[in-house]
């Protein structure tokens, strides 16, 4: 008949976790009543058994406790430790020492990560001597270490991951960010390097890596399409990841979108890439494809990452849903307090509900592990220009373009600020004029120096501009500009036509839509006080989509849509009810 203690281990031999923490926790109360029930070492073993179904079983508080008690009993043990007092092979469940003190204090490392005591966890893993550090105890300091400032001390462990396992990909990333040049990684790995199967592609892949954190996009776009058109990795779901996300970096949102959707297309279930997917999505009004993204189920909760409570919030962002889109964003904030994107999107709610300060703070934050994103910059911007603050938003812009570099982007973003204050608007010119020599079409330019055109009454060059752009890219915006400036010049044939075009390329544009009314109307003898009237502020409206300069506050102009008591709820609508109450409970 079996022991209590064998009983115990075959329940957790066969995984019957939930089952072995309750026995587990029963033999310990009977042994605190009676201490001859168990030995030394069985005592130690229920204690091990007890925490590893605790931690399976994600009970991580209560796992952390008895692993600690577990220790405290090995070091006893060890140090009363006699031929007589070894621990059997029979208590090693499997091909890991789950008695050794190195995967004690590797769990409770866990453990802790999960509390969010992360200082705590980098104190007991250093606490092990080097010779005992396994490569996944190593691994996990490295990227505690990093995380958290400890930069020398992340490169040495990273360093001793790659000496047993050349291939560890994450440990080849994390050096090439704290600095390490790709030669000396590469040098790290050079025996897988030269393995056949790696030859062809290694080093090239380090390359990209090299390029990516020296925010050098286009030269990693550059090898990343190398290797996907030349290599056997042409089918890698992480290679096309990576591509999209450079080509996202780098400005140019059109090829970011089209190979990040052939990514998620090829491994829908994937996380990596679905926040930049999901934003492109609702960029692109896209509002449909983004909703299919992720389809809330309350039984799968659970399995919730930082990445999908992120495209929850961003789909009820796009759909003007602002209370229970900073919901789910603070859920991904909270899950991963470095995740770019989401501290972004929480403060563009924020902004949007007329909290600007706690939006500021937000985006502060983000700068101080992501000062190279652009996107935190360009939030920081707009949100000063929207409150008034012209000269906080100079300031901004120019220290994102020197942190930065110049690029067209970033001398649109700092034009953008020079727009209000009339004698300053000749900078903004010059800057837009040099955004379009770095890059011919760069659209975001192409409709400020209109703007300013405009302002000038300037409208010659202004429509000429315009026609060399529609020739150039085929855009509704485009297009819808250039009718309003042809209908106000009388010319309502050309007008219609331009109209006609950008409903073609986007039937759902409402300017354009209300443009060809205005044409009819111009027709039909409507007075061209009104169509100028009308033509201005169907040109603000496009101007505050793309989040160029307009007079007013675009945050005062936006309207929650509420839903009346009879509507119908929408399918949508039914699932995030259910998602909701399922959460509160």
């Amino acid at each position: 008949m079996k022991t209590l203690f064998e009983q115990l281990k075959t329940l957790f031999d066969y995984e019957l976790y939930s089952n072995a923490a309750t026995l587990a926790n029963l033999i310990i109360s009977i042994y605190d009543t009676n201490r001859a029930t168990l030995s030394p070492q069985e005592h130690f073993g229920t204690l091990v058994y007890y925490a590893e179904s605790l931690f399976h079983e994600r009970r991580f508080r209560e796992a952390e406790t008895i692993y600690r008690q577990a220790l405290q009993l090995k070091r006893l043990l060890t140090k009363n430790k006699s031929p007589n007092c070894k621990t059997s092979a029979g208590s090693v469940p499997g091909p890991v020492d789950l008695q050794s003190e190195v995967e004690l204090k590797y769990k409770t490392a866990r453990c802790l990560i999960e509390m969010k005591c992360y200082r705590d966890a980098i104190v007991l893993l250093q606490s092990l001597a080097l010779k005992q550090r396994t490569p996944k105890v190593n691994m996990l300091l490295s990227k505690l270490c990093h995380n958290h400032g400890h930069e020398r001390s992340a490169i040495g462990t990273y360093k001793e991951v790659l000496k047993e396992c050349p291939l560890a990909f994450e440990a080849i990333e994390g050096l090439l960010t704290l600095g390490v040049k790709g030669i000396e990684v590469n040098s790290m790995i050079v025996d897988a390097t030269m393995a056949p199967q790696c030859s062809e592609w290694m080093s090239s892949w380090i390359k990209a890596h090299a390029n990516i954190q020296a925010r050098k996009y286009t030269d990693a776009i550059q090898t990343l399409r190398s290797i996907e058109a030349n290599t056997c990795l042409r089918n890698y779901h992480q290679l096309l990841v990576l591509i999209g996300e450079c080509y996202y970096h780098n400005g140019d949102y059109e090829q970011a979108y089209i190979t990040l959707k052939r990514a998620h297309a090829m491994q829908p279930q994937s996380k990596n890439g679905l926040q930049i997917l999901a934003l492109l999505m609702a960029k692109n009004k896209k509002i449909a494809e983004l909703e299919k993204l992720i389809t809330p189920s309350p039984s799968l909760l659970n399995e919730y990452t930082s990445e999908m409570w992120y495209v929850m919030g961003q789909y009820l962002f796009a759909t003007g849903k602002y209370e229970k889109a900073v919901y789910f964003v603070q859920k991904a904030c909270f899950q991963n307090s470095r995740n770019v994107e989401a501290l972004v999107l929480k403060a563009e709610v924020l902004f949007q509900v007329k909290k600007y300060q706690q939006g500021i703070a937000h985006l502060r934050y983000g700068q101080q592990f992501a000062p190279y994103r652009y996107e935190i910059h360009k939030a920081l911007v707009d949100n000063y220009l929207n409150m008034g603050r012209n000269r906080e938003a100079q300031l901004q812009a120019l220290k994102a373009v020197k942190m930065l570099g110049e690029s067209a982007r970033m001398l649109v973003l700092l034009a953008r600020t020079y727009m209000k204050d009339e004698a300053a608007r000749p900078k903004a010119k010059a800057l837009c004029l040099k955004a379009l020599e770095m890059s011919e079409n760069f659209l975001p330019a192409v409709y400020l120096l209109s703007e300013i055109y405009l302002r000038e009454n300037d409208i010659s060059t202004r429509m000429k501009l315009l026609k060399k752009h529609v020739m150039l890219s085929k855009n509704s915006k485009l297009h819808v500009m250039l009718a309003e400036t042809l209908n106000n010049e009388k010319d309502h044939s050309g007008a219609l036509e331009h109209y006609s075009i950008a409903l073609n390329l986007d039937p759902s544009n409402r300017v354009a839509m209300s443009g060809l009314l205005m044409v009819g109307q111009n027709k039909g003898g409507t007075s061209s006080t009104a169509s100028n009237a009308g033509a201005s502020s169907s040109y603000l409206e496009s101007m505050a989509e793309d989040g160029s300069d307009v007079p007013d506050n675009p945050l005062e102009m936006i309207e929650i849509r509420t839903t009346g008591a009879n509507e119908m709820e929408s399918e949508s609508d039914a699932m995030w009810s259910d998602l909701e109450i399922e959460i509160n409970q």
